[in-house]
């Protein structure tokens, strides 16, 4: 297994931050056009050859009780590259179609998001979101107090280890997984019997313009944790 430095050199070189931008630009890019998801398809979806999926929920702006919610801006184009460089499953809002996959239920986005999972054989999800800067913490880990893992313990040691090793040293539990089971990893756990996490990550790792060895730093603890848990 490569070393968190080499991984980030390889990242730097492939310029792994330009292409997020980019991604960005073309899959989720601000708009407050609502569409029909009847009538327009809202979401993208990726498959892969590894039983893991990664979801990102909040990749566009989204509604909230009749309100508009900011995005967690590159949270998609995390799980679109994660998608490219491991080949783990993925699925994304693309545009504002009137939900909030995180709450709702019944939802849209976790109906294809379980026909994903039992289509791919997947064993775990990874649900990506994203934190403002001023929370005190670089990555928090969601499980429900460890109740979304199905006693799979080993899936958030794995993230904790790779985060730490790739040099991410506010690790939190539980800080930002919002009550109730209509999360994406409580209807995961709930409904598909499929462990899973919500992973917040703080701003400052989710600017790869700004900040581009952060960024390098993040893909790589997610990669090497995907690789680690499908091994």
């Amino acid at each position: 297994m490569s070393s968190p430095e080499t991984v980030v050199q390889d990242f730097s070189r492939a310029r792994i931050h330009e292409e997020a931008v980019n991604v960005e630009r073309v899959y989720f890019y601000k708009t407050d056009k609502r569409v029909n998801p009847k009538q327009e398809e809202p979401f993208l979806v990726l498959q892969g050859k590894l039983p893991l999926l990664l979801s990102a929920p909040h990749a566009v702006r989204h509604y909230r009780q009749k309100k508009i919610i900011v995005s967690d801006q590159f949270t998609g184009s995390i799980v679109f590259l994660l998608n490219q460089l491991v080949g783990a499953q993925g699925i994304a809002v693309t545009k504002l179609y009137g939900g909030d996959p995180n709450f709702d239920y019944p939802c849209l986005y976790k109906e294809r998001l379980a026909d994903l999972c039992r289509k791919e054989k997947v064993k775990f999800i990874l649900d990506i979101h994203g934190a403002p800067r001023e929370r005190e913490f670089d990555a928090d880990l969601g499980t429900c107090g460890g109740k979304t893992l199905l006693g799979q313990t080993r899936v958030l040691e794995t993230l904790a280890h790779q985060f730490q090793s790739f040099g991410f040293k506010k690790i939190s539990h539980d800080r930002s997984l919002p009550p109730g089971s209509n999360t994406i990893t409580g209807y995961a756990a709930r409904e598909l019997g499929i462990p899973a996490v919500q992973i917040e990550i703080n701003k400052q790792y989710r600017v790869p313009a700004q900040n581009p060895q952060g960024f390098q730093r993040l893909m790589g603890a997610l990669r090497e944790s995907i690789k680690s848990l499908t091994q």
